[in-house]
């Protein structure tokens, strides 16, 4: 491509087709001796070249993504790391964090490394090191849905959960649409572990068990009460606060989120259970 355009208006240009700042683009073209060929392809040369000497440094910003497709049957969340908080607020941040969450969802981004080209040219074009540092993906066996949710536009946390249902019209039936909801935003505030407590390994009863009963020892409590005090403990405040089904809804702090799934199963005309879920904290694991 040749240009006759004045040198300001080669700038302009340059920087819309490569997205470099303007001082860049003014000496990549001083270097090309005003060639706008050659100045674009210095630019691609010196951004990959920058982008492999940024790929080193700490990323400790960015955001986390999320999209279901429009069946509601396949859902992917991402997060994607990049040094300051200033370009995780940058449209172009997002875009790709978004791109690559609807990428997740469609299965077409198995891993990290599939969107490598596209992580170092937004490496290039915003001046920071960024890292896909985790992806996951949901897709709905039979009857079910797929929901997330993310607190707002470059959001930091978010949840995607699986739910399973009786029926089709079950899990389209607006009482579930808003439970889906409802559940994202009680997983990214309430960060559960465990969905149901037959998935807490008995190790982890066991420790927390131990640590209750130290605790109570501590007190001065008769040796023969300890073990239904525990066992109390763990109901109360081991359950209730790592795992979804037992802990108590966001809507009233009073009714387990277990009893919301049964009132929108009857609502719907057929039992709702929520099968698995996911939730991203920035610089989580």
């Amino acid at each position: 491509m040749t240009t006759t355009a004045n040198p300001a208006e080669k700038i302009r240009q340059l920087r819309e087709k490569t997205g470099a700042g303007m001082m860049d683009c003014k000496k990549a073209l001083d270097e090309a001796a005003g060639d706008f060929d050659k100045a674009v392809e210095g630019l691609r040369k010196k951004g990959l070249a920058d982008a492999a000497k940024k790929s080193s440094r700490t990323t400790k910003e960015g955001l986390v993504a999320a999209y279901v497709t429009p069946d509601g049957k396949q859902g992917g969340i991402i997060e994607l790391d990049c040094e300051t908080d200033f370009v995780a607020k940058t449209d172009e941040f997002q875009k790709a964090a978004a791109d690559f969450a609807k990428l997740a969802a469609e299965g077409k981004l198995p891993n990290a490394e599939a969107v490598d080209a596209e992580v170092k040219g937004l490496i290039a074009k915003l001046g920071e090191n960024m890292v896909l540092k985790r992806v996951d993906r949901f897709e709905a066996a039979g009857a079910g849905r797929i929901a997330f949710y993310v607190h707002g536009a470059g959001s930091k946390k978010g949840a995607m959960l699986e739910l399973s249902a009786e029926s089709e019209a079950v899990a389209k039936h607006e009482a579930v649409d808003s439970l889906a909801k409802e559940l994202g935003m009680q997983i990214t505030a309430m960060s559960p572990r465990w969905t149901r407590r037959e998935e807490v390994s008995d190790a982890a009863i066991a420790k927390e068990k131990e640590i209750f009963a130290e605790q109570i020892r501590a007190e001065g409590k008769p040796e023969a009460s300890i073990a239904k005090i525990v066992e109390g403990k763990v109901n109360k405040l081991f359950y209730q606060q790592w795992v979804l089904l037992e802990q108590m809804s966001m809507r009233d702090n009073k009714t387990p989120v277990k009893d919301l799934l049964a009132q929108a199963g009857k609502a719907a005309g057929g039992a709702v259970e929520v099968k698995r879920f996911v939730r991203y904290q920035l610089g989580g694991e």
